[in-house]
């Protein structure tokens, strides 16, 4: 019995886990010093998906703030960007 309430409280508090929009938003600032970030915004199917899409921009807003500076985790946030864009694209 406590592990069903268990899974009832925290089907109650995964809405409040997302990302709201100043993550994105902070975390889309972040990105833009990032070579890689800026050839995905130059491509216009992959800007449209970042501005307009709701997926790609939770994946972006998921991103650990504090951690875009460190070459290793933008190399991770890339990939897993890249798998996004091209599953949202159709590619």
């Amino acid at each position: 019995m406590g592990i069903l309430l268990d899974i009832l409280n925290l089907s109650v508090y995964l809405p409040f886990l997302k990302p709201d929009e100043n993550d994105i938003v902070r975390n889309i600032k972040h990105l833009k010093e990032k070579q890689w970030f800026n050839k995905f915004l130059k491509d216009p199917v992959f800007k449209e998906l970042i501005i307009h899409n709701e997926k790609i921009r939770q994946t972006i807003g998921r991103f650990k703030t504090s951690k875009l500076r460190q070459d290793s985790y933008n190399i991770r946030c890339e990939k897993r960007l890249r798998r996004a864009l091209l599953k949202a694209s159709g590619s």
